[in-house]
């Protein structure tokens, strides 16, 4: 139950990160990188998040009908491309 609830409090960071800065969209790379930034004014603690963790936030969304995958593709931050994701309108 402690997993779930702090699962939903991630996915409710992230959409909130949508409807914030989705001018240019989204990566996970992109969204946990600047939750990291933030951090110190934030509640949360993102330091030890793995992008993995990321990564399942954003198909939840995704299966929820708040975002989805672009065509657009850029570089990752592990070296591979990752597609752009936005906020369903």
């Amino acid at each position: 139950a402690q997993s779930t609830s702090k699962a939903l409090t991630q996915d409710e960071c992230v959409l909130a990160y949508f409807h914030n800065y989705d001018n240019l969209g989204a990566t996970p790379e992109r969204v946990l990188r600047h939750f990291k930034i933030m951090e110190k004014l934030s509640k949360n603690r993102w330091s030890k998040t793995p992008i993995t963790s990321m990564r399942r936030s954003f198909s939840n969304l995704k299966q929820r009908g708040l975002i989805y995958k672009t065509d657009l593709m850029i570089m990752g931050d592990y070296g591979k491309e990752v597609t752009v994701w936005k906020l369903c309108k």
